[in-house]
């Protein structure tokens, strides 16, 4: 059956929005998994180190770019068999996990990586805590703040769009209890973790890295996208600052703000923002924009400015795969977790306000200012944000825990 134009149209942005919660469905089964891959790289070496990680890493497919966590644990486990370690994975969470065999464990929040706190008296592996978001405190008492300045400006809480697990402890377990913590991000992530811990020696961190998937045109038109604004994120929509970044729009509808993402279960934030984004011709939503298309590059081609107001990150993926494939200028917060040495605007308190001023001091840069700024921003992200220096990073920072946790 052939479809016409007006009817392509239609249902295009319901196969966008289907293929989006497939994704989300996609990374809930892969954290809810109950799989155990032993000896990942079938080596032989005497000492094994358990991942309480993602073992679909290793399904012997080429990875997805939807997120980087695959990216992240195949490293990682790279990393340790180059250190003499036999390399077990599970994401069990349900069923038993015998720690006996295993020198370290090594993992991201979870109950695999949390047993381990639990397990015999006479097992003592090496814990290793990787965090992939800010500490705990700091996250709860940011993403709380967020919701009460929403609430100053529209009278609503929408309390399912934050970023919290209520009544769940266990990421203050794993950090402020594990022999090592890795954190990810830059050293203002970093101190968000030392200044809740007397244990500062545990703690060392490591720069993200992102997806090389595109390359911006060297003649982009800067004065013709300057004022067009990208917004990319995931779920926790106030978390992440997309109502900052729609009531600007609203409020200054000479700028065009573009929306690539967006948790669609997030009700209660689309009830309230879905009638102003209608009602206001400046508002483009993307939906889930496979960052290995063409539609990526092209919306990356259209924008000037790359705004992320997070409260809460362990150095923001989502800003780096936008800064290193194009040539925007990033305005973003401190929590971010990205260094922009002065290729942007770093907003230190996440309001609107704070925000709304940002935006506009950047409204008034000369363009040969406006865009050395945001070429510098790619070119920063490029050189610092590779998956090889994470590697190299990771690799080196482990060796190092092991050798100052010798026995």
């Amino acid at each position: 059956m052939k479809l016409n134009r007006s009817e392509i149209s239609r249902l295009w942005p319901i196969a966008k929005r289907r293929t989006g919660e497939k994704l989300v469905k996609w990374v809930q089964r892969l954290f809810s998994s109950e799989k155990l891959v032993k000896n990942v790289f079938k080596a032989s070496h005497g000492k094994r180190v358990l991942m309480c990680h993602l073992p679909e890493a290793f399904s012997g497919k080429d990875l997805p770019k939807f997120h980087s966590n695959l990216t992240e644990c195949m490293v990682v486990a790279r990393c340790f068999n180059r250190l003499g370690y036999t390399v077990d994975c599970t994401s069990r969470a349900k069923t038993g996990i015998d720690y006996s065999p295993y020198d370290i464990v090594f993992g991201i929040n979870g109950n695999a990586f949390m047993g381990s706190f639990s397990s015999d008296a006479g097992i003592r592996p090496l814990r290793i805590f990787y965090s992939v978001g800010a500490e705990t405190c700091f996250n709860y008492r940011g993403t709380a703040l967020r919701n009460a300045d929403f609430n100053s400006r529209h009278g609503l809480w929408l309390l399912g769009s934050n970023r919290y697990m209520p009544g769940d402890p266990r990421n203050y377990y794993e950090a402020h209890f594990s022999d090592a913590v890795i954190c990810l991000g830059n050293e203002y992530v970093h101190e968000c973790f030392l200044n809740e811990d007397e244990a500062r020696s545990r703690y060392s961190w490591l720069p993200a890295f992102y997806f090389k998937v595109a390359e911006p045109a060297a003649e982009k038109d800067f004065a013709r996208c300057r004022r067009s604004i990208l917004w990319f994120g995931s779920s926790g929509l106030l978390h992440k600052g997309l109502d900052i970044a729609i009531d600007f729009a609203v409020a200054h509808p000479e700028f065009t703000l573009h929306i690539c993402g967006g948790s669609r279960q997030e009700s209660a934030f689309w009830k309230c923002y879905l009638p102003v984004i209608k009602a206001n011709r400046n508002i483009v939503m993307h939906g889930f924009v496979n960052i290995e298309s063409q539609e990526f590059a092209d919306i990356l081609s259209q924008c000037g400015v790359l705004l992320n107001p997070s409260v809460s990150e362990g150095g923001a993926v989502a800003v780096l795969n936008v800064l290193g494939n194009g040539a925007l200028l990033p305005v973003c917060s401190r929590a971010t977790g990205v260094d922009l040495e002065g290729c942007g605007v770093t907003v230190e308190n996440v309001t609107y306000r704070a925000f709304e001023e940002a935006l506009l001091s950047v409204d008034t840069l000369p363009l040969d200012e406006f865009k050395s700024m945001a070429w510098g921003a790619y070119r920063l992200i490029s050189k610092n944000h590779t998956i090889e220096k994470y590697e190299a990073n990771m690799f080196s920072l482990l060796k190092d825990i092991i050798e100052n946790n010798k026995q």
